[in-house]
């Protein structure tokens, strides 16, 4: 059993660091190559972008606790842009469908948010490797849920 992560200046904090790092973006770039069913799903260019995120997603969390979300949440038409077309037309999809994009962008927000509750609650009352297991089923399925839908309406603004 691997056991909860202490942070000390040792090489083997690091290398589990780098490990969930590194799952972290691997998972995340299937996922939203998964979810947005194109031939370039999982191009470099998606997992450059997956990286960027999760990077920034990091730091964003040690600056302050509410910065994730935010990074999350705007992240997600640009993954979704990455894997399902050109990355800078993302305006053209926000110009598109503008109230599709506010109302994805504040669900998104609500669901994360939903996640991360649903995640403490799990933590407090079912512990261990049956709360991780729930929670990353959880947070998988609401990945898979946001990913599809950023995927599909970046793919109508760019049909039409």
């Amino acid at each position: 059993m691997v056991g909860d992560p202490v942070p000390t200046a040792t090489w083997s904090f690091a290398a589990r660091v780098l490990a969930s790092v590194s799952v972290l973006v691997l998972v995340l770039w299937l996922t939203i190559g998964f979810a947005t069913h194109t031939d370039a799903r999982f191009s470099p260019r998606l997992l450059l972008a997956v990286t960027v995120t999760v990077l920034c997603g990091i730091v964003a969390g040690i600056l302050n606790p509410i910065l994730p979300l935010l990074v999350a949440v705007i992240s997600l038409p640009v993954l979704s842009a990455a894997a399902a077309g050109p990355v800078k037309e993302v305006t053209r999809t926000i110009t598109f469908a503008p109230i599709r994009t506010s109302l994805g962008l504040a669900g998104s927000a609500v669901l994360i948010i939903a996640n991360v509750v649903a995640g403490l609650l799990l933590g407090f009352f079912v512990t261990g490797v049956v709360a991780a297991a729930i929670a990353w089923l959880v947070f998988g399925i609401s990945a898979t849920i946001l990913a599809t839908h950023w995927a599909s309406l970046h793919r109508r603004a760019h049909s039409s």
